[in-house]
C-alpha cells in the first residue's frame, strides 16, 4: 500500500513537501494536489499577509496550504472531534518545523464548531477575512445554508473559494441571491472529476 495514500502532502511554500497524517473518517479528502495548485495558481501564487477562514476545515488542506504560502492568520472551522484532533496536531508539527528565518510564525486557530454558528459568532465579533473557503461535505445542502453568511465575514472585495458538485457560477441570479449581494465577480472555476471549484469576489459597496 502507498504510504501516501492517506496523507495531505503540502505542495507550496513553506512547508512544501510536508506529509501530514489524515483522520480515518469515511468521506474526508483532501482538495487534490492538482485542484489546490490551480487555486493558489489563481491567487498568485502568495498568501502573504493575508487573513483566511477556512469553513468545513476537514483535513485542513487549504488552511495550512495559505499558512505555508504566507498568510498571517488561518482560522479552521471543524465540527467532527477526532478531525479536530488530527488537525491539532498537524497544527503543531508543522509549526515546529517553521524556520526561524522566515520570522513570526502564522496564527493558526482551529474552532471545533458548527459552522453555521462559528460564523454567526465571527460576524457578531466584527471579525473579516480576506479568503474564505468552503468545502462543505460532498452532495449536501450546506452549500446555501452557509453562504448567506459569507458576506459579514468578508472583507471588501474579499475573495471566496467554494468546492461543490454542481457549477455554482451557472447561475450567478441564484449565486447572488444566496449570498445577499446584487452582484458578484466570477473570477475563476475548474471542474475536477465530479467537483467544480469556484473562485469568485464580492465588490465592494
Amino acid at each position: 500500500m502507498n504510504n501516501q495514500a492517506n496523507k495531505l502532502r503540502i505542495i507550496g511554500g513553506v512547508w512544501r513537501r510536508h506529509l501530514l497524517p489524515i483522520a480515518p473518517v469515511e468521506g474526508l479528502r483532501p482538495t487534490p494536489d492538482r485542484v489546490r495548485e490551480t487555486v493558489f495558481n489563481w491567487l498568485g501564487q502568495d498568501c502573504t499577509g493575508m487573513q483566511v477562514l477556512d469553513l468545513y476545515a476537514g483535513t485542513g488542506a487549504l488552511g495550512f496550504e495559505a499558512a505555508s504560502r504566507g498568510a498571517s492568520q488561518v482560522v479552521l472551522v471543524e465540527q467532527n472531534r477526532q478531525v479536530v484532533a488530527q488537525l491539532q496536531q498537524n497544527k503543531a508539527y508543522l509549526l515546529s518545523k517553521w524556520p526561524a528565518a522566515e520570522g513570526i510564525p502564522p496564527s493558526i486557530q482551529i474552532e471545533a464548531s458548527d459552522v453555521l454558528a462559528c460564523l454567526k459568532r465571527l460576524a457578531g465579533g466584527g471579525k473579516q477575512f480576506d479568503l474564505v473557503a468552503l468545502d462543505p461535505p460532498f452532495r449536501s445542502d450546506l452549500m446555501l445554508a452557509t453562504l448567506p453568511l459569507i458576506k459579514a465575514v468578508l472583507k471588501p472585495e474579499g475573495l471566496v473559494y467554494a468546492e461543490w458538485h454542481e457549477n455554482l457560477l451557472a447561475d450567478e441570479a441564484m449565486l447572488c441571491k444566496a449570498l445577499n449581494v446584487q452582484e458578484i465577480d466570477a473570477l475563476r472555476h475548474l471542474k475536477a472529476g465530479q467537483v467544480h471549484a469556484h473562485l469568485f469576489a464580492l465588490p465592494a459597496v
